[in-house]
């Protein structure tokens, strides 16, 4: 079964990103269908839309991994999250990889697999278990694998006269409570109604390249783990 990668863009991808999509490409060529890249339009929902859309009409793979362009995706991942797909047990499976969130003085890294809690709702998964196939709530959509057969069953079921076939799988706006549904989730909420179970592969990691600004305060919090004068190789 082939894989069309895919992914958006505004004019600029991680240098990572690009450096592992070739090493994909090089060691991985008997998976790989078609590339696809959509231009972004400022609207994130509707440039993942044209994504699914491009891939449903002009491929003819059977799977569409979708990427962010600014993570790096391991060979080891690409292969992990792949192996671990099924078209009936395991038709859609994310890898693993964080966003970054300033708590405090910190960052605390979020896993961008979720679960439900009772209380709280839909909530990064915490303590997972390593290297391991788990079901999940929901999961970003920046290394997500899923099968045809699942995002043709939205156009099915979702495609009315309000929201035609073309944008059935990405949705963003506010909700109950004051709160924002993002994209995303939205779309996983859309797989809870058709009954599609989902799975994370936690061995198939990304690196998720993003910028950050550093104080002291994140010093501090080194310093008080590390040995001073050690960590310095880089600058030498």
């Amino acid at each position: 079964e082939k894989i069309c990668i895919a992914w958006c863009h505004t004019h600029n991808v991680s240098n990572a990103f690009m450096t592992g999509l070739l090493d994909i490409f090089k060691s991985r060529i008997s998976r790989i269908g078609s590339f696809h890249c959509v231009e972004g339009t400022g609207l994130l929902a509707k440039s993942r839309n044209i994504v699914v859309k491009t891939f449903l009409d002009q491929s003819k793979c059977d799977w569409l991994l979708m990427l962010d362009s600014d993570e790096y995706i391991p060979i080891t991942a690409f292969d992990k999250i792949v192996q671990a797909a099924d078209s009936k047990d395991r038709p859609v499976i994310s890898g693993l990889y964080f966003a970054s969130l300033f708590v405090g003085d910190g960052i605390r890294p979020a896993p961008l697999i979720f679960k439900n809690d009772e209380n709280k709702g839909v909530i990064p998964y915490d303590n997972y278990p390593e290297d391991s196939i788990i079901q999940i709530a929901a999961a970003g959509t920046g290394f997500l694998l899923i099968h045809k057969s699942v995002l043709l069953k939205f156009r099915e079921v979702f495609a009315n006269e309000n929201c035609g076939p073309d944008w059935v799988w990405f949705q963003d706006g506010p909700i109950t409570e004051n709160r924002w549904l993002s994209e995303d989730l939205s779309f996983f909420g859309k797989l809870f109604q058709l009954g599609v179970p989902v799975f994370a592969h936690t061995g198939a990691v990304a690196a998720h390249h993003k910028h950050i600004m550093l104080d002291d305060n994140h010093y501090r919090q080194w310093a008080a783990v590390n040995e001073a004068g050690t960590g310095l190789e880089a600058l030498m």
